[in-house]
């Protein structure tokens, strides 16, 4: 079935072909992640990522991209576990006493529900973090946020209004449709329960996609057809890779992945990632994919690509 016109106007011709992108998250939070990222877009099948703009590693990803070793870049909005570019008396709630954001998307939905963080709090942040991206001379392709956060209606409010402003075309579609009973039996021993766990809440927050959708239809925005990545985060292998590739759907798919070198970094030990990175470095450098993509007649490519 082809998917939704209102996902992407283009012509039906390209709607029947299988289009991937490949996205890194988390660009611009550690030297390892900046590094394995420009090795997998140098050496191997990376042509999208998006970069933390209140990352500790922001400048030297900023420098990297100057150099021309980067694909796509767009913005990895991030509202939760760093500190935020914006003074804290500018975003009442959304920081705590030590000036930093909300530990996770549990406590950022609790706060917003409860109203101690307001719309005008969440959209100066999000603008403050695309304003610096823009100044440091990066035009990016597009937004999503760190652990999907933009599922929260509020959340997504104040980025599709920045989009808009800024002119930013695409949004990431987070509602994962990974059907697990492919690809559980190839999990990694002790990986299986991680992946039911992140697979149920994957479901839970479908309960926000009609807003979504129809906020996205309305806003005239852009958002991939399909997503993979949320009941795989941390659990990618070879084997679940070539077992879910031949199943792309019509249209444009993304898989988001986390690349990245351990280097030893406070931030990188807090990660739940933590160990799993180079895993996934090492699958989007592997020589198996030209002949893959090839055998499955899949076109390779980022956001922002002219498809027309």
């Amino acid at each position: 079935m082809l998917p939704p016109r209102w996902m992407n106007p283009v012509p039906w011709q390209m709607r029947m072909k299988r289009i991937l992108i490949i996205n890194a998250d988390d660009l611009g939070y550690t030297t390892g992640i900046n590094r394995a990222v420009r090795k997998c877009a140098d050496d191997g099948v990376l042509h999208s990522t998006t970069l933390m703009a209140n990352g500790p590693a922001f400048e030297e990803a900023v420098s990297m991209f100057r150099g021309g070793s980067l694909p796509g870049v767009g913005i990895h909005i991030t509202l939760t576990e760093l500190q935020p570019l914006s003074p804290p008396k500018e975003i009442p709630g959304l920081v705590d006493s030590r000036g930093f954001l909300p530990s996770g998307p549990s406590t950022l939905l609790d706060q917003v529900c409860s109203g101690r963080i307001s719309f005008r709090v969440l959209r100066t942040e999000v603008e403050r973090q695309v304003a610096r991206v823009l100044d440091s001379g990066i035009t990016p392709t597009h937004l999503d946020s760190h652990k999907h956060v933009h599922v929260i209606p509020s959340v997504l409010d104040a980025m599709v209004e920045v989009a808009l402003q800024y002119s930013i075309p695409w949004i990431r579609n987070p509602f994962d449709r990974t059907s697990i009973i492919p690809v559980i039996r190839h999990l990694e021993p002790g990986h299986k329960g991680v992946c039911l766990l992140q697979h149920a809440r994957a479901r839970l927050v479908r309960v926000f996609q009609p807003r979504f959708v129809e906020k996205i239809r309305k806003a005239g925005l852009r958002t991939p057809d399909h997503f993979y990545g949320v009941s795989l985060t941390g659990l990618w292998n070879e084997s679940v890779m070539v077992r879910l590739l031949p199943g792309i759907p019509p249209g444009i798919t993304e898989w988001m992945l986390h690349p990245g070198d351990q280097d030893g970094t406070a931030a990188e030990k807090r990660s739940r990632l933590y160990g799993a990175r180079e895993r996934e470095r090492d699958l989007l450098l592997s020589p198996l994919w030209g002949e893959l993509l090839a055998g499955e007649n899949i076109l390779l490519t980022k956001y922002g690509e002219r498809f027309e």
